[in-house]
């Protein structure tokens, strides 16, 4: 028999991404497919919707809880799963027609393959292409976990779990943590330590739709870039205990993590009150020689870091009226 690939498929409020999305899912060129779809409390047509495409098609299976966000639909589809491979879908997002059926035939030519993953490509909501595949070789790449982990912290890797095609009997001993954002890195990296490799596709696979109301890093959210950090600091003692031939990525990511932070954070929340925002400022003024020294930090990086160290507010207050100079010239 065929293998049975279970993908999930959390659900909140997008009526009006929902039928492309479950589309694409239902129109792969793989059709062993069972298709959970988690209804995370919807309060808009979502909910049934998702009814009504399981009456149509055998392969969709409905879950409906109440709110729980993301990754509570997530570890919900994970346990209802009966797959020998799961994989994910945003219900925004939609996967290219032959993703599943090209990643599956990395699993089945690789008997030590636990994980494999495609490339992805970005779109705007009117679908203009904003960022396409980071490679598009067609070329089918064994990376070591250690390789894998190296290319996360470079920002060159993909976290995603959208994605991926993973052994279900290896995803079901995993949970996604609940309450926070951010948390396919988080689980990534911690999946990465029971794998030898991940073969990964150069390939587009996987289409994200940039949407106003999702989890943008063009606003600044508290709980998204304090995620972020937190993030930071666990990769950086996974690189400690696991990696330490990767030191300087490693300072690299956690770094720029910061920057990333110290560039969205508005002017007002950076007080004493903000933990969070004074322990990096506090990094930054003790790290000058490490930022100074980082092989992986462009020098527009270093350059930022060490600015923000000796003056946060100033420079931020000057950092906002560049960017707002650009936007009214079009620029931004």
């Amino acid at each position: 028999m065929q293998e049975l690939i279970s993908v999930i498929v959390p659900i909140y409020n997008v009526e009006k991404y929902l039928e492309r999305s479950v589309g694409a899912l239902l129109g792969q060129t793989y059709q062993n497919l069972e298709i959970i779809l988690v209804d995370d409390g919807s309060k808009d047509r979502s909910g049934e919707m998702c009814d009504d495409f399981a009456k149509k098609d055998a392969r969709i299976k409905v879950i409906h809880k109440e709110n729980g966000g993301s990754s509570s639909a997530r570890n919900m589809g994970i346990a209802a799963a009966t797959g020998d491979y799961i994989g994910f879908c945003d219900s925004d997002d939609y996967p290219e027609k032959d993703m599943y059926e090209n990643l599956l035939k990395i699993m089945r030519e690789h008997t030590d393959a636990v994980i494999a993953q495609a490339m992805s490509s970005d779109y705007t909501e009117d679908g203009i292409l904003v960022k396409g595949p980071y490679k598009d070789s067609g070329k089918v790449n064994f990376l070591t976990k250690q390789e894998m982990f190296r290319l996360l912290m470079l920002h060159v890797g993909d976290s995603s779990f959208c994605t991926k095609l993973i052994k279900a009997d290896y995803m079901k001993q995993f949970r996604f943590e609940e309450g926070r954002l951010n948390e396919d890195f988080e689980l990534v990296i911690r999946m990465l330590k029971g794998v030898n490799c991940v073969y990964s596709l150069e390939k587009n696979g996987y289409n994200i739709v940039l949407r106003s109301g999702s989890n943008s890093r063009n606003v600044f959210r508290e709980i998204l870039y304090n995620s972020m950090i937190e993030n930071s600091d666990r990769a950086f003692k996974m690189m400690e205990e696991s990696y330490p031939e990767l030191r300087e990525e490693g300072i690299r990511f956690w770094y720029f993590q910061r920057l990333d932070y110290m560039l969205h954070i508005p002017v007002s929340y950076m007080n004493k009150s903000n933990v969070v925002c004074w322990n990096i400022i506090r990094d930054l003024k003790n790290g000058r020689k490490q930022i100074k020294n980082n092989a992986f930090l462009t020098q527009k990086e270093k350059r930022n870091l060490l600015i923000l160290s000796y003056a946060p507010r100033m420079s931020k207050r000057f950092h906002n009226m560049i960017m707002v100079v650009k936007r009214a010239l079009g620029k931004a």
